[in-house]
């Protein structure tokens, strides 16, 4: 019996935010049919308005041949407030016996009323009372719903106010839910919003003192809330029954002379964004003592970045060498990346910065990016038409292999250096945003900065550049490509800045065809 009524209320949940009302209605009859093994079934309305009419569902189709004559014989203000034998309408040449359960009431006369037919239905009916209850509580709400009845317009809500099937829902879906008054004054509190606070009852919670820890601001949020008609989210901080602290978020509306409000735990996600900024800073720092050394001895470090380029043109050069459709492809990417990157460190969109100089390493980092194409065989490398799946899952290991052979360089070196930035990159410039990229399906924040940078300049050149298996795509083209791709192939706050710098990018390529 349970596993029936589960049964119910996850079809229902299903349906919630997707399902129209009349789907809702269509399945409760058809949920009904089944469970109480009826010959038909029929929702019958009072005929004012859209709702007006007859419903049916019947597995013999007997109920559909009498239903209109139900509609037309029935005097709605004649139907009995209590379960009874409701007699064959005159014409109708069926006996099967019917049940006529009234479900909403207005003025002591029922509106609504589910009719059922089958043998011996009322032995039937009290059998599988539980089945009838749940349908009906459902179907009754699902039209007042339909007649424009919204919950909570009229006074207070308390516990006893909410509708029927709320709680059913609210704790099978362990959502922790409250209602309030104007004041603040809770007067429902469901078990999940207990469980997370920490109170043991309603009446426990309600006595509380201090259980805001900003009583002020939460007494503005609901001076705010009030008469908006929509819903309103705002971070609260408060005391739980034990006498800890809980973050959370709490999403809230309005609804007459009451609040109803969900509450969502974001205690461990401010305490991991606080560690975030926390380490972001500690590598700012570090990154600003490595910079004050270097300022120290700058002749020195003009030295080693002279240095530093010649090694890093030379290396990638080495897959320049196996790949010579690529023309002067390094030479723009480095361009492209320098305008981008320049242009994070001016505007400083994200919650860190970088400097002029991390802007240049970057792009000077970034010409390693495809280094792993060295380990790819030929067959593979310069195959001028598409590769088959085997091929390209070797193919796309170049990034892999990149990353292992600068790795491993960076590492024999003992400390960070330019071939950090350059695995990173190598790693990651196939990743995408929305986590659908290559080797490791990184998302978001989770890719390095170089990286999601990177990943622009490399498409950008390889939309604009011809190849056996493509042409060339138009500048505008492949500009309208990169900006229908933000946050799902590439990073939103880059995607923004390479559409402002596009003109740029498009003088870059005039200067270095191929």
């Amino acid at each position: 019996m349970q596993a029936r009524l589960r049964e119910l209320d996850d079809l229902l949940k299903r349906l919630v935010g997707q399902g129209s009302l009349p789907q809702r209605r269509t399945m409760i009859l058809e949920w009904t049919l089944s469970s109480l093994a009826l010959d038909g079934i029929a929702l019958l309305q009072a005929g004012r308005g859209p709702a007006g009419g007859v419903e049916t569902r019947a597995s013999l189709g007997s109920l559909s041949a009498i239903a209109p004559l139900l509609a037309a014989e029935l005097s709605w203000t004649g139907i009995p407030t209590k379960q009874g034998t409701l007699p064959l309408p005159p014409g109708s040449d069926r006996h099967d016996a019917l049940l006529c359960c009234p479900l909403n009431v207005e003025n002591g006369t029922p509106w609504s009323a589910l009719v059922l037919q089958g043998p011996h239905i009322e032995e039937t009916a009290r059998a599988r009372a539980e089945y009838l209850l749940a349908a009906a509580a459902h179907l009754r709400d699902i039209l007042e719903t339909e007649r424009g009845k919204a919950p909570f317009n009229e006074g207070p809500v308390h516990a006893s106010d909410l509708p029927p099937n709320l709680a059913l829902h609210t704790e099978g879906l362990r959502l922790p839910l409250y209602v309030c008054d104007l004041q603040g004054r809770f007067s429902y509190a469901s078990p999940a919003f207990l469980e997370l606070t920490g109170y043991t009852s309603l009446e426990a919670l309600a006595q509380s003192q201090g259980f805001f820890r900003e009583p002020e601001k939460r007494a503005a949020e609901l001076e705010r809330m009030q008469n908006r008609g929509r819903v309103e989210s705002f971070p609260l901080a408060m005391t739980t029954g034990s006498g800890g602290m809980l973050q959370v978020r709490d999403s809230a509306v309005s609804l007459g002379n009451s609040i109803l409000g969900v509450f969502f735990d974001v205690t461990e996600l401010l305490a991991t964004n606080a560690e975030l900024q926390e380490a972001l800073q500690v590598q700012e720092l570090l990154h600003d003592d490595m910079l004050a050394s270097a300022k120290a001895s700058q002749r020195t470090q003009d030295v080693l970045q002279r240095t530093q380029g010649a090694a890093i043109r030379s290396l990638a050069r080495l897959a320049e060498y196996r790949d010579p459709e690529t023309g002067y492809h390094l030479q723009r990417i480095c361009e492209y990346t320098r305008l981008i990157a320049m242009q994070v460190h001016l505007r400083a969109p994200y919650s860190f910065r970088i400097t002029a100089e991390y802007a240049n390493d970057i792009s000077l980092s970034v010409t390693l990016h495809d280094i792993g194409k060295v380990s790819i065989p030929d067959h593979i490398l310069l195959k001028p038409g598409k590769l088959d799946p085997e091929e390209w899952e070797m193919m796309k290991k170049h990034a892999v292999f990149g990353w292992e052979v600068l790795h491993k360089a960076d590492r024999e070196l003992g400390e960070q250096s330019f071939l950090t930035l350059a695995a990173s990159i190598a790693r990651s410039h196939h990743e995408r945003f929305d986590g659908k990229g290559y080797p490791e399906g990184a998302a978001g924040d989770q890719i390095h900065l170089s990286a999601r940078i990177a990943a622009i300049a490399d498409v950008y050149d390889a939309l604009t550049t011809a190849r056996p298996y493509k042409e060339a795509w138009s500048h505008e083209r492949a500009v309208a490509e990169i900006l229908g791709q933000a946050g799902i192939q590439f990073d939103p706050v880059l995607v923004a800045i390479f559409r402002d710098l596009n003109d740029q990018f498009a003088d870059v390529r005039r200067r270095f065809p191929g």
